[in-house]
């Protein structure tokens, strides 16, 4: 018999990362769905298999205080935790964001200084 439906083709059990349902731990519960899938990335990026619930009500509802949970098996609990807790290093292009905005920062408070000079001065000789 011919195949009717396009997902007959996939097999989803393949990769059953979390057998039973239930069977999770939530580990973060973040305001930003964005910041929420960066925490997902990471995990992922380690090898931790995770999911996000209600990512996508934050998305419907951005004003409602919906928290996007991020959730891990019970195993990786300690080890995911450890991993969303250390910081990264900053990277080059980060740290020459920093410091050209450092360097504006000087420049426009020089600027005001020598503003605020020359107005002294046409006060004083005026």
């Amino acid at each position: 018999m011919a195949k009717q439906n396009i997902l007959d083709d996939f097999d989803f059990d393949e990769h059953d990362f979390f057998p039973e349902e239930g069977d999770s731990e939530v580990i973060g519960k973040y305001y930003s769905p964005m910041e929420a899938e960066l925490a997902a990335a990471r995990l992922r990026a380690e090898g931790i298999p995770c999911f996000l619930a209600n990512s996508n009500s934050q998305s419907i509802l951005p004003s409602s205080l919906v928290y996007v949970r991020l959730h891990v098996r019970p195993d990786d609990k300690d080890r995911a935790k450890s991993i969303l807790l250390t910081e990264l290093p900053p990277t080059d292009e980060t740290r020459n964001l920093g410091s050209i905005w450092e360097n504006l920062l000087v420049l426009a408070a020089v600027l005001l200084g020598i503003m605020g000079i020359l107005y002294l001065i046409k006060i004083i000789f005026n």
